[in-house]
């Protein structure tokens, strides 16, 4: 999978999935605004405020 660390079985669409960072460099190559699913920008924000992604709360 060149340039890719995930796919989809169903369509084979490959794909970069990238971590937050608190920095906000969140994207593969440079600054950019990430797609933040709804039901994650709260967790997002929260993140970027300092607060521990959950199941990481332990580090």
């Amino acid at each position: 999978m060149f340039d890719a660390n995930f796919y989809d079985t169903q369509s084979n669409e490959k794909f970069w999935v990238s971590g937050p960072k608190r920095d906000r460099s969140d994207t593969r190559y440079g600054p950019s605004n990430p797609e933040v699913e709804p039901d994650a920008v709260e967790t997002y924000h929260a993140f970027l405020d300092g607060a521990a992604l959950p199941g990481r709360e332990k580090g």
